[in-house]
């Protein structure tokens, strides 16, 4: 069995989709979190000075992706046939990059140091990019089979993708009044599986 270790701040963030495939997988791995007054000194041991790093058997792996989809391979979830695995990394960046990456913007006290303004930036996604996306991967979804996974038959590494995302805007996702029943219910099934509901009732509060 290869040793993983995990470098990161101790945040969700760009690490948190990591984390989940290494606990559907029932991967054993060391965490290593770096403060942001640590972090300085410390990048340099690092490819391209940044993290998410996973360290197999002393190799590391850079960038989040990068380290995603090695992860996606290694627990078989990166999709069966060449058009399952184009889709999954569809679905998986767009979750990502669409979404979790651009509430950041209202999220983090770096991006908006007001609170009253993180809160009307907040509706603000809410409204102009959030429910559009909803509404329009539900339509998506529907077309593409109704599941039970974003690739039919066949969960992988984009159901996770999908839940990660869910609960990175959870809060705003409770006020969207269109109901979504397709992917509310992909949420559900993978809320569901054993190892990730162990992992979500003993996962560590992180500021975001």
């Amino acid at each position: 069995m290869p040793s993983y270790t995990l470098y990161y701040f101790d945040l969700d963030a760009r690490a948190e989709l990591i984390r989940l495939i290494l606990a559907y997988a029932g991967i054993e791995y060391k965490e290593v979190n770096y403060s942001f007054q640590d972090w300085p000194q410390a990048k340099a041991k690092f490819p391209f000075q940044a993290i998410p790093v996973l360290e197999v058997d002393g190799k590391q792996i850079a960038q989040s992706g990068a380290i995603v989809r090695y992860l996606a391979r290694v627990a078989g979830i990166e999709g069966k046939t060449t058009d399952e695995k184009a889709k999954a990394d569809m679905y998986t960046d767009t979750f990502t990059q669409d979404i979790v990456e651009k509430a950041y913007q209202h999220r983090i006290p770096f991006f908006e140091a007001d609170e009253e303004k993180r809160k009307e930036k907040a509706q603000v996604f809410l409204k102009e990019k959030l429910i559009p996306f909803c509404d329009q991967l539900e339509e998506t979804y529907k077309k593409n089979g109704g599941g039970p996974w974003f690739c039919g038959e066949t969960f992988t590494v984009a159901d996770l993708a999908y839940f990660r995302m869910i609960n990175n805007v959870m809060d705003l996702v409770q006020q969207i009044p269109t109901p979504h029943p397709e992917i509310r219910a992909n949420y559900e099934r993978t809320a569901k599986i054993p190892r990730i509901a162990e992992y979500q009732k003993n996962k560590k509060e992180r500021p975001f």
